[in-house]
């Protein structure tokens, strides 16, 4: 058990493409709900930090054929699997998938319209660092969007509340504007959407 709760945090492997499976089950309804608070124009830059098996990275530029579609995660096996997903379109040139920390990524030529992030978040291992980061990676009025759902031992609507007031609160002080919260009951818990501006 403890085996397959760490490939949730660095999928490797079988177990880390059998996690990616489980995270793309569980998580379609809230990437969805993410997708839709981006309000997304064609011909944008996005960025998604952790895309995971590749599902948003897939409806974005299906949705939106003319975006240009970055993801950023830190394991290998998720990039294989957002690959096999995505493969029209990386030939393409609409996305392209790095294997990165977060705090590390840096692609000197791109600013981006959209960044995003679905159920990530409390993985990162410098939170504020993060953040900070993709604030400067965002074009001037570009969007930060921030989703969690608690997980396993963190399963509760309670944490859910406290992730919103720790990331809304986080995003002020780096100087986003229009920090706004939202709040989806999703089984197994409350899910909240961060959002904020440049």
């Amino acid at each position: 058990m403890f085996s397959i709760q760490r490939q949730f945090k660095l999928p490797k492997g079988f177990l880390g493409w059998l996690a990616g499976k489980v995270m793309e089950y569980d998580n379609r309804k809230i990437n969805n709900w993410s997708i839709n608070q981006l309000s997304i124009h064609n011909s944008e830059k996005i960025l998604e930090v952790g895309y995971g098996p590749g599902y948003c990275i897939r409806r974005i530029s299906k949705l939106y054929p003319d975006t240009l579609v970055d993801g950023v995660d830190i394991s290998d096996t998720m990039k294989e699997t957002a690959q096999s997903k995505n493969e029209d379109a990386i030939e393409r040139g609409r996305v392209r998938l790095f294997v990165q920390d977060i705090s590390q990524f840096e692609l000197n030529e791109v600013l981006y319209d959209r960044i995003f992030s679905v159920n990530n978040y409390p993985l990162w291992r410098d939170q504020k660092q993060a953040l900070n980061h993709l604030y400067k990676m965002l074009k001037r009025d570009g969007t930060l969007l921030i989703t969690v759902q608690p997980r396993g031992e963190e399963e509760s609507d309670s944490r859910a509340r406290g992730y919103g007031e720790e990331i809304s609160h986080a995003l002020k002080e780096i100087g986003f504007k229009h920090v706004a919260l939202s709040y989806k009951k999703v089984k197994p818990a409350l899910t909240v959407s961060v959002r904020g501006v440049k």
